[in-house]
């Protein structure tokens, strides 16, 4: 059935141009857009209103899978190993399902005549833009093993950046995780034992208890309600960030986080240097590599300014000059750029700066684990400390009550 694809592509002019096209696949549509002399540098499927499962399990190949396939990809050819053999033998040893699957493809296409690019090309679901372009670059220049190399370093660099995310974030999210649950239990199980016995005593209660009541009254007998309530506010948000003003709206609170902000804006800022770094020193031209770069930084606000800088470059603007225009990226990034302009060392600069702030990152995440770590720990012994006293309050006023209750006593 024909879906609609949404694509900037460029002219013959270098113009970008937007729109939407229809067509039964990716390929397709790209063929399509070559008819019209357009050459997409984006190309996605519109989202639709109902779940489509075969969508969703359509995700873009990891970074660590594509580091481990392009640097064995790299190393069959500088052996001297055939194209075709060295597609068959990738197939063999991937563990990757979507990627053995479009790797076998990609080699009958080859055996058929098709270029490795345009093989590749019909496989925008699921492969990077800037593995896609780099191929196109390599597989024209001749240089494709050199090519797939810095490709190789480049998704490690990304892997292992985004594995250091992961581990510093996996044990605040493990210990928020246990003081939740424990939270629950006790409202569940242990405050309405509590609430029964002061109940039948007929023993006055504070505020704090009378609260944490109320709270564990509502889990008991209302639990379906709540649950309702989450999960239609979860989808209502799901739905509200896939739309470009929620999306953007949600990037810019992100942004303005203490800490987290700061780490996400680093973090996009390295993706982008490295990105474009790579792309450049392949022999992608500039304008490419900007559109290619720009949506690896996955923040709107971001990806504006790039868009702005997009059109600058092609006017003949400074790259440097329009980075400077906007307030995304930091002045340090902005200065190592005029200063690979000047010196026509483009490329090396923006490697530089990538690997920079991939180290400020790293030096951020771990700074970041070291206080919250204790701060999580001492807020989860304060959670069940509060919901304990508040249980405990009205037993201080339990003799009391006993002693209204039986006068003779």
């Amino acid at each position: 059935m024909p879906q609609k694809f949404y694509y900037r592509a460029r002219d013959l002019s270098g113009r970008l141009v937007k729109g939407q096209v229809e067509a039964e696949s990716a390929s397709a549509a790209t063929a399509v857009l070559r008819e019209r002399q357009l050459f997409p540098v984006e190309l996605r499927p519109l989202k639709e209103h109902h779940l489509d499962l075969r969508a969703l399990l359509r995700l873009k190949a990891k970074s660590r899978d594509m580091a481990v396939l392009t640097r064995q990809f790299a190393t069959l050819l500088e052996a001297g190993v055939p194209l075709l053999t060295s597609l068959r033998v990738l197939e063999r040893q991937t563990k990757n399902r979507q990627l053995k699957k479009c790797l076998a493809e990609v080699a009958a296409e080859v055996q058929k005549g098709r270029s490795l690019a345009e093989a590749f090309g019909h496989h925008r679901e699921i492969l990077p833009e800037i593995f896609l372009s780099m191929v196109a670059v390599g597989e024209t220049s001749g240089t494709l093993d050199k090519a797939l190399g810095r490709l190789a370093a480049y998704f490690e660099r990304q892997a292992d950046l985004t594995d250091k995310l992961k581990t510093a974030t996996s044990y605040p999210l493990l210990v928020a995780g246990v003081a939740l649950v424990t939270a629950i239990a006790l409202l569940v199980l242990i405050v309405p034992i509590f609430a029964d016995i002061f109940r039948q005593m007929n023993v006055p209660l504070p505020l704090p208890t009378r609260i944490v009541m109320g709270v564990s009254y509502g889990l008991v007998h209302y639990w379906y309600l709540i649950l309702a309530v989450l999960v239609a506010g979860g989808f209502g948000l799901v739905h509200a960030l896939r739309t470009p003003k929620g999306k953007e709206w949600w990037d810019r609170l992100l942004l303005r986080l203490p800490v987290i902000g700061g780490l996400i804006q680093k973090s996009a800022v390295a993706r982008f240097a490295s990105t474009l770094s790579t792309l450049l020193a392949t022999g992608v031209p500039l304008l490419q590599g900007l559109a290619i770069a720009g949506r690896v930084l996955g923040l709107s606000p971001a990806v504006k300014e790039v868009e702005a800088m997009e059109e600058g470059v092609r006017r003949g603007e400074r790259l440097s000059a329009l980075m400077a225009r906007g307030s995304f990226f930091p002045p340090l990034a902005v200065s190592m750029v005029a200063v690979g302009e000047e010196s026509g060392n483009l490329d090396g600069l923006l490697a530089k700066l990538g690997d920079f702030f991939e180290r400020e990152v790293e030096g951020t995440v771990d700074r970041f684990s070291t206080l919250v770590e204790p701060i999580l720990i001492i807020g989860v012994g304060v959670l069940v400390g509060l919901i304990a006293l508040s249980i405990y309050l009205p037993l201080f006023s339990l003799p009391g009550a006993l002693s209204t209750q039986m006068p003779g006593m």
